[in-house]
């Protein structure tokens, strides 16, 4: 990944959570297992469906400051990781964190409505199309969920679908025979 999107990413991830959302999150993983600090990683990442990567230098302190409080416990294993865990005293103060930061990726296992639109446009980036063509897509997409519901129409919008294809192989078909009578015009013209 270059760095243009990593910079984007992390300061995405300034905005992902709320005043305090890192160590409720931390928390909220804590109170489901003992977790060593890179499982924490991997897991905020994939709850935030990859639109937040916290890095060792935001969860790590987070952590420790956990710790200091009280709210969480260490305990070195043999290979000499680091597994936390949450302690009572973090179980009691779970509910009483503010509000806001209950909307959380980890409270809710998906990503924040505001990160809707980062990721659309990652996707569609990811993809190569432009912004009217993922428009395209997603309408695609909704209309098959709501043709399921009835088989007149799954029909139709296979019918509909199938007019789009051929327009399209036909658009491609035109420029192919641009490029093929561009090249006779040049051979003649030798």
């Amino acid at each position: 990944m270059d760095q243009a999107n990593e910079d984007e990413r992390r300061d995405f991830g300034k905005r992902y959570f709320s005043r305090g959302g890192v160590k409720y999150a931390l928390l909220k993983l804590l109170e489901q297992e003992p977790m060593h600090g890179y499982q924490m990683m991997k897991a905020i990442e994939e709850q935030s469906g990859g639109m937040y990567i916290p890095s060792a230098g935001s969860i790590y302190p987070t952590l420790q400051l956990l710790v200091e409080r009280g709210l969480a416990a260490v305990k070195d294993e043999d290979s000499g990781k680091k597994v936390y865990m949450i302690t009572e005293q973090g179980r009691t103060a779970l509910p009483l964190l503010p509000p806001a930061t209950k909307t959380d990726a980890a409270q809710n296992s998906r990503y924040a409505p505001k990160a809707e639109p980062f990721q659309n446009d990652k996707i569609r980036l990811k993809l190569g199309l432009s912004n009217e063509s993922y428009r395209l897509l997603k309408l695609v997409k909704q209309a098959e969920q709501e043709a399921s519901a009835s088989m007149e129409r799954k029909e139709k919008l296979q019918r509909l679908l199938c007019d789009q294809h051929q327009q399209l192989n036909a658009f491609l078909a035109s420029r192919e025979q641009e490029g093929a009578a561009a090249r006779e015009a040049i051979l003649t013209e030798k």
